[in-house]
């Protein structure tokens, strides 16, 4: 019975909210973070599901991510020519 009480509780996530969380924690591909964390937190607005915060920590540490790779891809670059 816990099983099923645990999937259904996990069942009420946005699963969007939960992939932008999982592409913010690869640390690569922070730009399919920012939009599936986007694309959630249209999804729950619309259908009161749970899972805002997961969506919004997606889309925050997806730009993180991305400008925080633009600094080191310049840094980078600056060093070496």
């Amino acid at each position: 019975m816990n099983t099923n009480n645990a999937e259904a509780q996990l069942a009420r996530f946005n699963g969007w909210a939960i992939v932008s969380v999982a592409c913010v924690l690869l640390l690569v591909v922070g730009v399919l973070a920012v939009f599936f964390g986007n694309k959630a937190l249209k999804e729950i607005k619309k259908t009161n599901q749970r899972g805002m915060k997961l969506a919004q920590w997606g889309v925050v540490l997806g730009y993180v991510e991305i400008v925080s790779g633009v600094i080191v891809l310049t840094a980078i670059l600056a060093i070496t020519y």
